[in-house]
């Protein structure tokens, strides 16, 4: 098979990876070619795209002929046979000549902004064909340093014995064309196989994506802004005179990265403009559309009950109808609910925005409490962020016609901070509270991501030994009590989307 160009061959690629949609995998490019198909798939399965750059090291007799591939970090990957005839001297400096451009190129490419480690994730190593493998091995062992867990190699043709050298590296080979006879060069593959250049190749990582924000959320939205990479989009959602929502964009969109910073919380209203803003992005031909929810609602209907909405997976349906390429959001109720969503998700861990709280308080002595046992994960993330060295307990919660009730599991001392996803009528908080002040615990923080505060029912917290509130800023602040103290998640964002 030919490929017309190494975009056609991406796309081919990113169909053969399909698998890893809505994983945690990273897309690495080796470039220049390699970057063409990475984009290919980033923009077919919404996953993020890196770099990771080896660099040959040609015969002194030659160039054309590698006998070495180094990397940034100097993983050196060589026919020692062939090393063996060269002058010592002349390798040396062709060596560090090499790893030096792999620098220069990650800092032309990047401009210093650090990569996206591959720590704990799925690695995929991609390029625009193999032929002895030298670059791609120099560049798998770049990538296992890093302790992923998972390699991949996805390429579009690569000659047999190449792949059981990759194999034999540790990395699992998603390959469209292995043939018995390789002709010698991967250009013999494609119709166009024109050189790939640094401008191409910026221009391909660096699509500035465009941030549409919803009113509510222009504060945050404006400090997101001053990241060098994001710029602002201008939109209005407007009405016919009988009340249908129309949407209005002042800003270009074709070929662009697009970022929806908005809710599908109630108002209704804020889920029918969000999805049709969605909609009208990719319709206006935008390369990716990522919503930014900082609170995902209708994540709770995440179970199937007889007799019930089951909201979740309609909301998915929906996002995925809109265009949605990819959701982030900040501490989804549950993974079943995430995967629910067809659009690969990112949750966004408040653990460190409360560990930082707890260590400003001094509260690092304090018991850290799960209000039930999906809550548990989240509480132990908080407590290794902040250092608090005893152990997590929970309340086994019980619902009945009577309410909410709760038996602890675990020592308690005399301060406990609790931990949630949710404030809404406060009514599991409250049953945790009065077991907390019952088994003699005197004084309680309470730490929940979202505070909806409905209703009045959690103002018992206030006579249950509860002296503070904090809840995140990823909704509107409904009441106002000087003992609610918002957190603010704007650091998380900001290094989620490359900022410091």
């Amino acid at each position: 098979m030919t490929y017309h160009d190494r975009s056609e061959a991406g796309r081919y690629l990113a169909k053969a990876l399909e698998a890893y949609r809505g994983t945690d995998a990273v897309v690495y490019a080796l470039p220049r070619g390699g970057v063409v198909l990475g984009a290919e798939i980033k923009k077919a399965l919404g996953l993020p795209l890196d770099l990771v750059i080896a660099r040959k090291i040609g015969h002194p007799g030659n160039p054309e002929y590698a006998i070495c591939a180094v990397t940034e970090s100097g993983q050196l990957v060589c026919n020692e046979e062939e090393r063996a005839g060269v002058d010592p001297e002349w390798f040396a400096r062709a060596e560090a000549h090499e790893r030096a451009e792999a620098l220069r190129r990650r800092e032309r490419y990047f401009g210093g902004q650090p990569s996206i480690p591959a720590t704990g994730k799925v690695a995929i190593l991609v390029d625009d064909g193999i032929a002895t493998g030298l670059t791609m091995l120099a560049a798998i062992r770049e990538i296992r340093s890093q302790g992923p867990r998972v390699v991949v190699a996805a390429i579009p043709v690569v000659p047999r014995e190449t792949v059981e050298r990759l194999e034999a590296e540790g990395a699992r080979v998603v390959a469209l064309q292995i043939p018995e006879i390789f002709l010698g060069a991967v250009g013999m593959y494609y119709a166009d196989f024109r050189p790939v250049t640094d401008e191409e190749v910026i221009e391909l990582l660096h699509r500035d994506p465009i941030l549409f924000a919803f009113p509510e959320f222009a504060p945050m939205a404006g400090e997101l802004l001053e990241l060098p990479p994001l710029s602002p989009g201008a939109w209005s959602a407007e009405r016919f005179h009988n009340g249908e929502l129309q949407i209005v964009l002042q800003t270009p969109v074709r070929e662009e990265d697009t970022i929806v910073l908005g809710t599908l919380a109630p108002p209704d209203e804020h889920m029918l403009a969000a999805l049709l803003l969605c909609d009208t992005l990719r319709k206006e031909g935008a390369y990716t559309v990522t919503l930014v929810a900082p609170y995902l609602a209708y994540m709770r209907q995440d179970k199937e009950e007889a007799g019930k909405s089951q909201a979740a997976p309609w909301v998915g349906a929906l996002l995925e109808a809109s265009g949605v390429t990819q959701v982030v959001t900040v501490d989804i109720h549950s993974e079943r609910a995430a995967e629910l969503v067809p659009a690969p998700v990112v949750s966004l861990s408040p653990a460190s925005t409360f560990a930082d709280e707890i260590k400003r308080l001094g509260w690092q002595g304090a018991t850290l409490v799960a209000p039930d046992e999906g809550a548990l994960e989240r509480c132990e993330d908080v407590r290794r962020e902040a250092g608090v060295a005893d152990p997590v307990a929970y309340m086994h919660k019980e619902r009945t016609p009577a309410g909410v009730h709760g038996t602890l599991h675990g020592e308690v001392g005399r301060r406990a901070v609790v931990v949630d996803d949710i404030l809404d009528t406060g009514s599991t908080l409250v049953a945790c509270c009065e077991a907390l002040w019952t088994t003699g615990t005197e004084d309680i923080i309470v730490m929940v991501t979202h505070g909806l505060f409905t209703g009045d029912g959690w103002e018992r917290l206030w006579s249950l030994g509860v002296s503070q509130i904090c809840c995140t800023d990823t909704v509107p602040l409904a009441v106002r009590d000087e003992r609610i103290r918002v957190l603010s998640m704007l650091p998380v964002f900001k290094r989620f989307f490359g900022g410091s």
